[in-house]
């Protein structure tokens, strides 16, 4: 079941709606080699696995990280569901839709908390529809605030999945975040906060992914 919030530079203006990213950030464009990185907006959500008489727990809530809104998502993985687990992600607006297809790259600040979980990061998009979704595992160090580069090459569609061909970035739907895997229950911790796009410079960038 999808359960929502949203938050608006800050402050929460409602349950069950969604939260805007980026919002007051002030954190503007800047270059990384010939790519340039910018922030980007979208809607929060997640899931847990009730829909299928599943007891894993997500907790989502609205914190600060460098200055700047940061979520931390905190749950119990079980296996009453055989496939049990819990799921949150970002989805994109218009302009940042727009903005993917010229993407080479995603970063993000991530921290992860006990519970001794590893972690993946998948892109949904309209032509996956078995959830055999692009990834790339997460590697991280408890207690640890990092940031997580990752080239959109080197997300891959897991080995079950029905092929679909290589990741296009102008499919792309939603980012993911979930536990690697649903054989390891128990608690699981992440902070996740100033998620960015790695495009060409000269890129024409939509006003309000630069402010």
């Amino acid at each position: 079941m999808k359960t929502t919030k949203t938050m608006l530079c800050g402050t929460t203006i409602a349950l069950l709606v969604v939260a805007l990213v980026a919002c007051g950030t002030g954190a503007p464009a800047r270059a990384v080699g010939d790519l340039v990185s910018v922030p980007i907006f979208g809607e929060w959500g997640y899931e847990d696995d009730s829909g299928n008489a599943g007891t894993s727990t997500i907790t989502f809530t609205e914190v600060m990280e460098d200055g700047m809104p940061a979520w931390h998502i905190t749950g119990n993985l079980t296996r009453d569901f055989v496939w049990g687990g819990t799921v949150w992600f970002f989805e994109l607006d218009d302009k940042t839709s727009e903005l993917f297809k010229s993407a080479e790259a995603i970063s993000f600040m991530v921290r992860t908390g006990p519970g001794g979980q590893r972690y993946m990061m998948q892109m949904q998009t309209r032509v996956v529809t078995d959830y055999g979704h692009f990834r790339v595992n997460i590697d991280t160090v408890e207690g640890e605030a990092k940031r997580l580069t990752f080239p959109l090459r080197h997300f891959m569609q897991p080995a079950w999945a029905v092929p679909v061909g290589r990741l296009r970035p102008d499919t792309i739907t939603a980012l993911q975040w979930a536990t690697h895997d649903d054989i390891n229950p128990g608690t699981y911790d992440m902070t996740i906060w100033d998620i960015r796009l790695y495009v060409p410079e000269g890129t024409v960038i939509p006003p309000l992914a630069a402010e």
